[in-house]
């Protein structure tokens, strides 16, 4: 029987053709230590087995809670029917292809109880290759660090975050066309159409490599000033 009370954490998974690491993903949120949790899991319209993947996680969990959409929306719109569906004070973010550390919900948690100014929070993250490597990919780790670089380039890995519901549904969710202040939007358009430039020139794995040095360089140069 379902379970549809009012948990602590909401962790939002959206699916799109990820019927490959989905059970993975699912399971691992299931063995976390932190229990008081609930996870939505919503389908944009995938074309591979992701919905009868979804079907049987649904009847296998009874704090796991299912929807799908017949046509693809876009992350966007499907984070935010998400978060609408969320009951959680937080909401924990994760991507099908991922799999949570076990004790991340309740570090997360115990700091951003412990921290009532603090809206999000998020971690460093190990990054798998079809090779069989692995690295830690690390991010910016206090308040100050990350004001320096957010116009830039994104202080977190999202799926590594967990943030405060009523704030994210106060400034209206996720919406990708929207810039809160004009110079900052400047700058996030700049690099969006280098971005997509680089998209039509170079492979996704040469974008990736170069997103992360970026990324590396910015961490350097900020957490040494």
């Amino acid at each position: 029987m379902k379970q549809y009370n009012n948990p602590l954490v909401s962790v939002i998974i959206p699916v799109f053709n990820g019927a490959s690491f989905l059970v993975e993903a699912i399971e691992s949120v299931q063995k976390s230590t932190f229990r008081d949790f609930e996870i939505i899991l919503v389908d944009d319209g995938s074309t591979d087995n992701s919905h009868m993947v979804c079907r049987m996680l649904d009847e296998k969990y009874s704090n796991l809670h299912f929807y799908d959409f017949a046509e693809n929306k876009g992350l966007g719109k499907v984070l935010n029917f998400a978060l609408k569906k969320a009951r959680g004070t937080y909401i924990c973010r994760l991507n099908q292809d991922d799999r949570m550390l076990r004790n991340r919900m309740k570090k997360q948690v115990g700091f951003l109880q412990k921290h009532p100014d603090i809206v999000a929070v998020g971690s460093h993250i190990r990054h798998f290759y079809e090779d069989g490597r692995s690295e830690i990919l690390k991010y910016l780790e206090t308040d100050a660090q990350i004001k320096k670089i957010w116009h830039i380039v994104g202080p977190f890995s999202d799926p590594s975050v967990m943030y405060r519901k009523d704030i994210a549904l106060q400034v209206g969710g996720y919406d990708q066309s929207f810039w809160p202040v004009e110079p900052c939007s400047l700058w996030l358009q700049i690099f969006w159409v280098l971005q997509l430039a680089a998209g039509m020139i170079f492979t996704a794995k040469m974008n990736w490599k170069a997103y992360r040095s970026l990324k590396h360089a910015i961490a350097f140069f900020s957490i040494g000033t």
